[in-house]
This record gives C-alpha cells, sequence and structure tokens, in this order.
C-alpha cells in the first residue's frame, strides 16, 4: 500500500452545505449497519476526487469494508483492511469535513482489539462497538 503525503496543512475542503449526496449517504448507511453499501456509495466519489479527499474517502471506504468482512467471518481480510484504512486516515486532524474522525479511528481500534490480538480465533464482532457517525457542521472552519 502506498499513502500519498497528505501531511500538509488540512483545510475543510467543502462547506457543510455542499457536503457531497455520497458523503452523506455514507454515514446513514454506515449507521444502519450496511456497510456494504456505504462503501459502495461513496467509491462513486472516491473515484473522482482528488487529494487530500481521495484518501479520505478511501480510509472509510475500507474501514466500512472491514466491518463487513469480520461480518461475513473474514477475519484476516477484516483486521488487514482495518490496518490500511487506518493509514488512510491516519494524516487527517481528529476533526475533519464534519466528522469526529478522532473518536472513529479510537471507536473502530477498541473494535478491533479482539482481532489484533488473535485473527487465528475468530472472534464474532461486537456490534455494540461500532461507532454510530454524526457529521456535525458547528465547528466548521476554513482555514
Amino acid at each position: 500500500m502506498t499513502v500519498e503525503d497528505t501531511t500538509h496543512q488540512f483545510e475543510e475542503p467543502h462547506h457543510p452545505h455542499d457536503w457531497p449526496r455520497e458523503y452523506r449517504a455514507f454515514f446513514d448507511l454506515f449507521n444502519h449497519g450496511d456497510y456494504f453499501e456505504a462503501h459502495e456509495v461513496l467509491e462513486d466519489l472516491w473515484a473522482i476526487e482528488v487529494a487530500p479527499l481521495k484518501n479520505y474517502y478511501k480510509g472509510l471506504i475500507q474501514a466500512a469494508v472491514a466491518i463487513c468482512h469480520w461480518e461475513r467471518g473474514n477475519v484476516s481480510g477484516a483486521w488487514r483492511l482495518w490496518k490500511t484504512a487506518r493509514e488512510y486516515l491516519r494524516p487527517y486532524p481528529t476533526r475533519y469535513e464534519g466528522f469526529d474522525l478522532g473518536g472513529f479511528r479510537e471507536g473502530v481500534d477498541r473494535l478491533f482489539i479482539p482481532l489484533r490480538d488473535n485473527i487465528h480465533v475468530s472472534p464474532s464482532i461486537d456490534k455494540s462497538l461500532i461507532p454510530h457517525l454524526h457529521l456535525d457542521a458547528t465547528d466548521f472552519v476554513r482555514k
């Protein structure tokens, strides 16, 4: 995996009123437990996006697919995808595009602790640990 350098100063690319439909749909689908469809809808946006949003979207997509894989019993694939998603999301600030990305990373890290400790056991996913995603326009700032 190669993550392009996104360590420059981050600016919120979209005003909250301009968040793409697909971006908003990702959050709705994810919160309804439809991780595969969440990934599909955001993938359409990722395909046409450029940096710095491209890797941000890719990280969210891979996180959703990681959960989907775990639900379907592919724990090694789930663990690999979360590690990759984490790397794509790592350079972004804790709040980005109206989203508590730091809280999301921490929440999904907690969710994946059983896989980190032993992917060969195939533990069941604890759905109560899957973070609820929320977009919040109140702290939007353009630098």
